[in-house]
């Protein structure tokens, strides 16, 4: 039989940190509000046409840090994804 919540209510098996923890729901949420507020800015820039001068602008003050970042962060997914794949393999 599976142990549910109702079956297990006089074991003592212990949660994990993640199951009681409330933190990375409000850390999920709030990374989602951000990004629902970030899209709702680019789309206003959109309609008053001042996107492309905006992108422009960040790309031309931040050019070596948005470079170097990127690179970065391409480089530990593919080590990370030649991790998981070579961890499967065995």
């Amino acid at each position: 039989m599976a142990k549910t919540v109702l079956s297990n209510k006089g074991s003592r098996i212990p949660r994990t940190f993640l199951e009681g923890s409330s933190f990375f729901r409000m850390l999920r949420f709030s990374f989602l509000l951000f990004l629902s507020f970030f899209v709702v800015y680019i789309y206003y820039l959109y309609l008053t046409g001042n996107l492309q001068k905006t992108i422009l602008t960040i790309w031309s003050n931040h050019k070596q840090i948005i470079i170097v970042s990127s690179i970065f962060i391409t480089y530990t997914g593919i080590v990370f994804r030649l991790g998981v794949w070579r961890g499967r393999r065995r």
